[in-house]
């Protein structure tokens, strides 16, 4: 059996090395609360992040929102094809491009996301007590900035 130790060199970017090694097991473990805090609503992990984008940012194509995450046009379709049957989402035509319509979602879809996002804060709400002083600000702008290096690295937007 060979141990090997795993202990970068202290510098700038170890910083980065240490956020980005707690990003996998932060979002796994958001999920699994995730998905016992929405179980009842019958709509996957992957449709509440379809909706949660289209309720922040608005209407928008599959290909764009693919983009976004990054998954297949073909998987994003996927997705919508499904709320789109739910009642959640429905498409009209996109005066922009002749074959990618844009999505949005409906009345229900928003009632559902704002369900969604009153069931979320009030998790939060009992987690920050536990949390004491972490400062969540300062994170939220690391993990945004990593995102947008990501994002130019990929020439995604």
């Amino acid at each position: 059996m060979c141990l090997v130790i795993y202990d970068p060199a202290p510098g700038p970017e170890t910083a980065v090395l240490a956020t980005i090694n707690e990003v996998p097991r932060a979002f796994f473990r958001l999920a699994a609360v995730a998905d016992a805090l929405f179980a009842d609503l019958g709509v996957s992990p992957g449709e509440r992040g379809v909706m949660r984008d289209l309720f922040i940012d608005g209407e928008d194509t599959a290909p764009s929102l693919a983009l976004k995450k990054p998954v297949s046009r073909q998987a994003m379709q996927a997705i919508l094809d499904d709320l789109v049957g739910k009642g959640l989402v429905a498409a009209t035509e996109n005066p922009r491009h002749k074959r990618s319509r844009l999505y949005y979602l409906t009345p229900k879809g928003i009632e559902l996301c704002v369900e969604l996002q009153r069931r979320e804060l009030a998790a939060i709400r009992e987690m920050i007590g536990e949390a004491g002083s972490a400062d969540f600000a300062t994170a939220a702008a690391a993990l945004k900035a990593l995102n947008a290096l990501l994002a130019r690295r990929l020439n995604i937007a």
